[in-house]
């Protein structure tokens, strides 16, 4: 999206995206899909390029594609295209090849380091330790294609693994986020969550003036825009204790300046729990109760001599 929406603004008096799927398997935000094609972008889809024609002096003429259709979904979950047999060229001008990058190696001695078919180095999923023990990886070379900030969480759990792994006697793996998470199956849920979306996501707008361009066309929320998008927040204030961390002592709701932790006990006979403010006569009583007892404890020690 970005390759093409580029060459529009550069001047390009026409310009087209050859996908070998279709529309539903085109991997790219639909804001970014329905931004581009307001520009005038066409869409090529179950077209597979398979030559780049050109001229005798050397000039791109034409881009012959191949005719897919779509067969059964692949390990991601997208229907893999297959040949019909039947090609069509499109006359063209330029052709720019924007079908992303692969990882290269080269001649780094990477040990035992184990990559899958894609060249996709394998690590573990928490640690990121692969199977050469001091080689730790992460980013794009894990992952494949995928945001950046990915790649900068993945370099921060790395320098973790590698603290603990150069400190002999760490566990790599203690008090780690293991980052399981697992998406709401919205048809078997308990409560209603039709309310969930309500107020609607506020629509980003744009400015007219400055379509076709590299300046930042979008217009920023109104005030009443803000609030709408605001309140769509559920505001559950639910929070995650690690057990690997949390021993359960109550210190955090004695300094909370905000009352907003609290612990609920399942035997409240067991123990008391007062407020910091209270904590002195709560403990002032079993103080003097000590005291008392280890100067008793003294008199007799003295006594007996």
């Amino acid at each position: 999206m970005d390759v093409v929406r580029t060459a529009v603004r550069l001047g390009a008096e026409e310009a087209s995206i050859v996908y070998r799927r279709s529309e539903a398997e085109l991997p790219a935000d639909p804001e970014e899909v329905a931004e581009a094609m307001a520009e005038g972008v066409k869409f090529c889809y179950l077209s597979a390029p398979v030559e780049i024609t050109g001229t005798a002096d050397g000039k791109v003429n034409g881009l012959k594609v191949e005719i897919m259709t779509l067969g059964e979904p692949d390990e991601k979950g997208r229907r893999a295209p297959v040949s019909t047999g039947e090609f069509k060229t499109l006359k063209v001008s330029t052709v720019i090849g924007a079908i992303g990058q692969a990882i290269d190696w080269g001649t780094l001695d990477v040990g035992a380091l184990k990559t899958d078919k894609k060249g996709r180095a394998e690590a573990d999923a928490v640690t990121y330790q692969s199977a050469e023990p001091d080689i730790f990886v992460g980013g794009d070379v894990v992952t494949g294609p995928k945001f950046a900030i990915d790649a900068i969480a993945a370099g921060r759990e790395g320098a973790v693994s590698l603290h603990r792994f150069v400190h002999p006697g760490q566990s790599l793996t203690l008090a780690r986020n293991p980052r399981d998470f697992y998406e709401l199956d919205k048809s078997n849920v308990v409560v209603p969550i039709d309310c969930f979306d309500a107020p609607a996501r506020q629509e980003v707008r744009h400015d007219p003036k400055k379509a076709g361009t590299f300046k930042n066309d979008r217009v920023v929320f109104t005030e009443d825009m803000v609030k709408k998008e605001a309140s769509r927040c559920l505001g559950c204030g639910a929070c995650i204790v690690d057990p690997n961390r949390c021993i359960g002592c109550g210190l955090c709701t004695t300094r909370c300046e905000f009352d907003a932790i609290h612990l609920f006990r399942d035997h409240p006979e067991c123990s008391e729990m007062h407020s910091t403010e209270e904590m002195v006569k709560c403990v002032l009583p079993y103080a003097a109760k000590r005291a008392a007892r280890i100067a008793i404890k003294d008199l007799k020690k003295k006594a007996g001599k």
